[in-house]
């Protein structure tokens, strides 16, 4: 599909197209998607002949020769004369709309593909290196699909996601020699009872940081979601569990009074051998299950809904906790306290902001969630927790537990395993 479109680009092909033929103002990358099911569906014939009407059809709007190079497989390189850029972008909008329903109709069944486009304008073509263009039209186009858009221009209107997705680039392709070299650091940061007279210092969640290989730290909203739509989050996942299960293990069993909560990603957690591993952890670490909630993330779908839900059996049958986490942010939150019956739902922060503003919609949203959990049996913390005004609406409310930065910012987790006696007689009275 589109996601491997910018992979397959004949680059050098490209470069050598556009230094013979700088752009005139601005060129494209024209990605088809869903190819890969239009020749499923029917056959690779099919799919030839609808390319090539597509670029038929892509150079009746631009000119003759605007399409400065057929990349191989889904995508297109076209040149945008600079004459008018807003009439240019109306045009562009008006072929990504149309492109359904440039079909081949058949008598035994259509064909058809939907598409995206970055866009990239040229102020100085002669001096502009191909490379750096293409560059900048791949990126483009991966940020119109991270942002489910359908087109993106560079330096354009839009240089915040471009940016953001650049850096992410860079982490996700650094992540593996993150693990290996020991560049993830663990971080901790306190749940707090609401509890009257709870004592402080009994529960943290297990956060993530990536430093970078100049020593900047960047915060899991970088790079975490983005593993997660890969193979990637399993690699991560295992080291946090690891990490904090076995190689944390003496300092977990010198404070028998602390739990943690631990994040697995929806692909971790379809995955065949993640009980087995989970248990050989335990074992390994000597850890007392009943110590360990796993909070199980929402930010991509579970591929394999019976292969989770017996992981999750047989987790809770070690004794370990299961929460739902970023609970009514996602598309599949009822669904999923309904396969998996969790022992807590974290609210997402999103929420949380709103809820000291009783006539807010997040405020009514919040409330029925705890009370609809509260009915169930279901323990709720709400997360982001910023400011006294939201702590005390939710106290109102009756949330069972608190984490933000009003309780608390995270820190690395070793300080957390040494300093935790230190708070141990403080109330939640803040």
């Amino acid at each position: 599909m589109a996601g491997s479109a910018t992979t397959q680009l004949a680059i050098e092909a490209i470069r050598q197209r556009l230094a013979q033929t700088p752009p005139p103002g601005g060129f494209c990358l024209f990605v088809l998607e869903n190819m890969d099911l239009v020749e499923v569906a029917g056959d690779a014939g099919a799919a030839r002949i609808l390319r090539n009407r597509i670029r038929g059809e892509l150079e009746n709007t631009l000119g003759a020769g605007s399409v400065l190079c057929d990349a191989r497989e889904d995508g297109f390189i076209l040149a945008l004369p600079a004459t008018d850029q807003d009439h240019l972008m109306r045009e562009l909008d008006h072929m990504l709309h149309r492109l359904p329903f440039w079909s081949l109709d058949r008598p035994s069944h259509a064909t058809s593909v939907t598409g995206r486009a970055g866009v990239v304008w040229v102020e100085d073509a002669l001096r502009s290196k191909p490379e750096d263009l293409h560059r900048a039209a791949v990126t483009a186009v991966s940020a119109a699909r991270v942002a489910q858009r359908s087109r993106l221009v560079f330096g354009g209107s839009d240089p915040r996601a471009i940016t953001d997705l650049q850096l992410t680039a860079q982490l996700i392709c650094d992540l593996p020699a993150a693990v290996e070299e020991g560049r993830l650091v663990l971080l901790g940061q306190e749940i707090v009872s609401c509890a009257p007279g709870a004592a402080r210092g009994r529960e943290y969640e297990v956060l993530l940081q990536m430093n970078g290989r100049s020593g900047q730290s960047f915060a899991p909203g970088f790079f975490l979601q983005a593993a997660e739509q890969s193979r990637l989050i399993e690699i991560v996942d295992n080291w946090v569990l690891r990490s904090v299960l076995v190689e944390n293990a003496a300092r977990l069993r010198a404070l028998p009074d602390m739990k943690v909560s631990i994040n697995v990603a929806a692909r971790t957690l379809s995955g065949s051998a993640f009980a087995g591993g989970l248990e050989a952890m335990l074992k390994a670490g000597g850890v007392d299950p009943t110590r360990i909630q796993l909070e199980i993330t929402e930010t991509a779908q579970i591929r394999d809904l019976q292969q989770a839900q017996s992981n999750i059996r047989a987790a809770r049958s070690m004794g370990c906790r299961i929460a739902l986490d970023d609970f009514g942010a996602g598309m599949s939150g009822y669904g999923y306290l309904k396969a998996f019956e969790p022992d807590c739902l974290k609210i997402d922060g999103s929420l949380i902001s709103h809820v000291a503003d009783e006539t807010h919609m997040d405020a009514r949203i919040v409330r029925s969630i705890i009370t609809l959990a509260h009915d169930l049996g279901i323990e709720v913390v709400a997360e982001h927790v910023s400011s006294q005004d939201i702590l005390q609406a939710l106290k109102g409310f009756g949330i069972d537990k608190v984490q933000g930065f009003q309780l608390g910012r995270p820190g690395p987790l070793q300080l957390v395993f040494e300093n935790r006696q230190a708070c141990d007689s403080v109330s939640c009275a803040v």
